[in-house]
């Protein structure tokens, strides 16, 4: 299973948590950027798109050309 789907309109990238709510893994990583700063940089632009689950993982749901910009910073 992909952890990273692609629709035409939007992307999904999960987030999984540490028990000390530190980031663990996190999708779609750009290389040179640590997870935290990644999703601290999703959170920053996307925040509306972010969706908690249970269990210390949650989910972005962002549109393509949304998540095009936020990568490419």
């Amino acid at each position: 299973m992909s952890a990273v789907a692609q629709t035409a309109d939007e992307v999904l990238i999960h987030v999984r948590f540490q028990p000390n709510a530190e980031v663990w893994t996190i999708d779609s990583c750009p290389e040179g950027l640590s997870p935290k700063a990644w999703y601290e940089r999703l959170l920053a632009g996307a925040s509306s798109y972010y969706q908690t689950l249970a269990n210390g993982r949650g989910f972005f749901r962002i549109p393509t050309a949304t998540f095009a910009s936020l990568a490419a910073k």
